[in-house]
């Protein structure tokens, strides 16, 4: 591996950043997007009740907010309880894209490495390719064809590795980003009928 690498030139060294900052992003999004994390099963069930029975203090509703982003989210709905539906919702929308905000960090530098890894790989076989070339004749000519295929397999290390960077770092991209749309669903269905109960109260 370590000859695939030095093999490959110094266009590995940013291909090498780009798969740490994706093994690094990857591992950040899955332990933050966990459910538990975002929209708990029966937490509303719970808050209702608890909003039922007293009402909330400061300090329960921070902690509401600390637990989750359907805590935060149901917080804000319930600080505005008093309020119109309207004022409500419109409080609830702000709330919600700072939310998503949250749940989408790191994701743009995940399409960025997903992006500009094959790139990467495909400079580095270009530059390598033409230093290969531009060698070839100072060599004799029996010897042409070896050095020829050994430095294109060599330059065509960077973009395998690109490759290899790139096509997980676009899959996790994908699949990040349809787990916070169905997060963001669930929490506005959660929300909506939270609404609907403070209209009843």
């Amino acid at each position: 591996m370590i000859d695939y690498l030095t093999a490959g030139g110094w266009f590995m060294l940013p291909l090498l950043i780009c798969s740490v900052l994706l093994i690094s992003i990857v591992i950040e999004r899955i332990w933050f997007l966990q459910k538990r994390l975002v929209s708990p099963e029966g937490l509303l069930r719970t808050f209702i009740n608890h909003s039922k029975d007293q009402s909330i203090t400061i300090q329960q509703q921070d902690s509401y907010v600390e637990s989750s982003s359907l805590g935060e989210l149901l917080v804000t709905a319930y600080r505005f309880k008093d309020k119109p539906r309207n004022i409500v919702e419109d409080k609830v929308v702000e709330a919600s894209s700072n939310v998503r905000m949250k749940l989408e960090r790191n994701l743009n530098m995940l399409g960025i490495i997903a992006s500009i890894s094959p790139l990467l790989g495909l400079l580095g076989t270009v530059v390598g390719m033409i230093t290969v070339f531009a060698n070839i004749n100072l060599v004799d000519g029996s010897s042409n064809s070896d050095l020829l295929a050994s430095g294109i397999s060599e330059a065509l290390i960077t973009t395998a590795f690109g490759l290899l960077v790139a096509v997980p770092g676009l899959i996790f991209y994908k699949y990040f980003s349809a787990r916070v749309n169905l997060h963001m669903l669930n929490m506005q269905n959660e929300l909506s009928k939270f609404v609907d109960f403070l209209n009843l109260k």
